[in-house]
Formats: C-alpha cells, sequence, structure tokens
C-alpha cells in the first residue's frame, strides 16, 4: 500500500529508516528514488564526501540536484558495476518492480561484500497488539533491533535471504499513530530480555487489521 508511505507518515519513517541504517557509507544508493526527497535522508548516515547515487526508471521525476548522481534506470538491470555500493535503501518501490526476485538479485549484485541494503514497506495486517506494563515501556529505546511476534516479518526475511542476502532482519512499526508504534508488536519475552527486566506476561488483544510499515535490511 504505496500512500502509507508518505504522509502523514513521514516522522516515523524517516525516524525507522534512519535507526536501522549503519552509518559512514561512502558510496550509498537509493533505487525508485523519485524526486529525492527521501534521498536526503540517506545522506545523513553517509560519510562526509559520499557520493550519493539516486536510480529511478521515471526520468522525468529525477532531481536536478547536483549533489546527487541521479540516472535513469530500472532496478532490475541496474546501470551499475559489480560491488561498487557500500548502502543501499528502496522506499516504497519494491511493490512496483516487475520483478522483485530479479531486482534484489541485482542489489546485491551492486553491493559491495560487507554492505548494507534496507527496504521500507508497508500495507495493512491482522495483527495481535500487546499490551505492556508501563515499567517495561519506559525500559526501552525509542528503537529497537528486535522482530515482530506471531511470524509478522517472516515474509520479508524470507524474500531477502532467497536472493542471497545475509541475516536478514525486519523492524515493524504500527502507522496508525498509536504508541507505542514498535513496541506493541513485539512479544514481552523479547522486551524483556533485550531490556535486562524479569518477564512479566503482557496481554495480548484480539486480531485487528492495522497499517504496519516494515522495514527490512540484509548484508551481502
Amino acid at each position: 500500500m504505496i500512500p502509507l508511505l508518505h504522509q502523514p507518515y513521514l516522522a516515523r519513517i524517516r525516524h525507522a529508516l534512519l535507526a536501522a541504517t549503519p552509518a559512514g557509507a561512502r558510496v550509498a544508493l537509493d533505487v525508485g528514488c523519485g524526486d529525492g526527497f527521501k534521498t536526503e535522508w540517506l545522506r545523513e548516515r553517509c560519510a562526509t564526501r559520499a557520493l550519493l547515487v539516486g536510480i529511478d526508471r521515471d526520468a522525468a521525476a529525477l532531481p536536478a540536484a547536483p549533489a546527487l548522481a541521479a540516472i535513469a534506470g530500472a532496478a532490475e538491470a541496474l546501470p551499475l558495476r559489480d560491488s561498487c555500493v557500500d548502502l543501499i535503501w528502496c522506499v516504497a518501490a519494491l511493490q512496483l518492480f516487475a520483478d522483485r526476485q530479479r531486482a534484489l538479485r541485482e542489489l546485491w549484485r551492486v553491493l559491495r561484500p560487507g554492505g548494507t541494503l534496507l527496504i521500507a514497506t508497508a500495507g495493512e495486517y491482522w495483527v495481535r497488539l500487546r499490551l505492556h506494563p508501563p515499567a517495561l515501556l519506559a525500559a526501552l529505546p525509542p528503537a529497537l533491533p528486535l522482530v515482530p511476534a506471531d511470524g509478522l516479518a517472516d515474509e520479508w526475511t524470507r524474500l531477502l535471504a532467497g536472493a542471497g542476502f545475509a541475516a536478514p532482519q525486519t523492524q515493524a512499526y504500527l502507522l496508525d499513530g498509536a504508541e507505542p508504534a514498535q513496541a506493541a508488536l513485539i512479544d514481552s519475552a523479547d522486551l524483556a530480555a533485550y531490556a535486562g527486566l524479569p518477564f512479566v506476561a503482557s496481554s495480548i488483544a484480539d486480531p485487528d487489521p492495522r497499517p504496519v510499515l516494515f522495514v527490512v535490511s540484509g548484508r551481502k
């Protein structure tokens, strides 16, 4: 559901992407960059004087920004050499590719060994919200490197693993303004272990359709 990856959710999307993005890339790529609005977020995690490349199949949509190398091209046949990029973002674009697996193989091809791919996607999913004790929530940081409960992330970790990416991880966030946006989707046992607190079972709500943001990462 592509509209979920735009207004009024941009602040949460930006937070989730930057929290999952390793710092210091010297060459970074935004695939499906469009007008380059979100590409500027990517720059915040890059090294000083990094090369930032934006690729989009719609040449008319590419920004005319001197600090961005904008290239018209398809994700399924990236116009880049092998192993030339440290970091790749693909935000609100994966669902638009004609062949997702071929596009993912291309992203793997252009990544340098040890490089990272981050994908952001969103949609409506049936979820069971966790109602955690306030003391547990107060002990948690703003972003959690933990997977959501009930196998909510399985689809995306399988997708990246199938394209050859190592150690795929998925973080999930509610996009409807509910708080806590991330912890409500994570089991209390995982949260307690992460925070170093005794386990206290949280109540679990009945399944309910909610808009969910996924930030999926994998390494080469």
